[in-house]
């Protein structure tokens, strides 16, 4: 048997964004990120992508040991595809299954995160989910607040990541306060990164318990409940 088949293959899945990545890592070789594209219906590009990624670090898609995913917040169907993946995987390999935050996950993949990081997501009407994403053992402490709490909570912050829907009430209170906006999203790179830290600190989780991170019911569960009261 080659030194290769007794290596630990470990894939990442970042499918909260609008632009998808898998990730692999073969042993202590190097982490090969594939591009998953999302949006098309009548084709699947994860599960090609992720078989992509295994075959360039020289992995057995049977040998699968280990799943880290993005759990949230972002997108709705995204967010399932990711889980059901991360199960289907292992309970067909028998694979862990680490659940990795998406706001740490954008953190991580900004090599000069400062120690303490915001980050803004899921910003519906005057709500948003604020992570509050700590280098140190990569804690994530996470809520939905009402934009004018925002005011309290950035004094003494250096940075916030948000995506281009940021409100400009939430942006001039940056700037008013010194805060710098940065523009950075998740990778599977950076799930992996950060995962296999968590895979080392044995934080797993039985693949019946892995859910998405929703910061609000999704529109698509609230009208089928609305159908079904009809």
């Amino acid at each position: 048997m080659s030194d290769k088949q007794n290596q630990s293959l470990v894939v990442s899945l970042e499918l909260a964004q609008r632009s998808g990545s898998v990730a692999a890592k073969l042993g202590e070789g190097k982490i090969i990120e594939v591009e998953a594209i999302q949006g098309d219906r009548d084709r699947d590009s994860v599960m090609p992508a992720l078989d992509k990624a295994i075959n360039l670090v020289g992995g057995n898609p049977k040998k699968i040991d280990t799943v880290l995913v993005s759990i949230g917040p972002g997108g709705f169907t995204g967010l399932r595809v990711a889980v059901a993946t991360a199960k289907m995987i292992s309970l067909a390999t028998g694979a862990n299954i680490v659940p990795v935050e998406t706001a740490i996950g954008v953190v991580g993949a900004d090599e000069h995160a400062p120690q303490k990081s915001l980050v803004i997501s899921a910003i519906k009407n005057s709500t948003c989910w604020l992570s509050v994403v700590d280098k140190d053992h990569w804690t994530c402490k996470s809520g939905l607040i009402e934009f004018e709490e925002f005011e309290q909570l950035v004094h003494g912050q250096r940075v916030i990541y948000s995506d281009s829907f940021l409100p400009d009430e939430v942006a001039s209170t940056c700037n008013d306060n010194g805060v710098e906006i940065r523009m950075v999203s998740s990778r599977a790179s950076s799930i992996m990164y950060v995962g296999l830290g968590f895979l080392a600190e044995g934080k797993t989780v039985d693949p019946n318990a892995l859910i998405p991170l929703y910061p609000r019911e999704p529109e698509a569960i609230r009208n089928w409940k609305a159908q079904r009261r009809q």
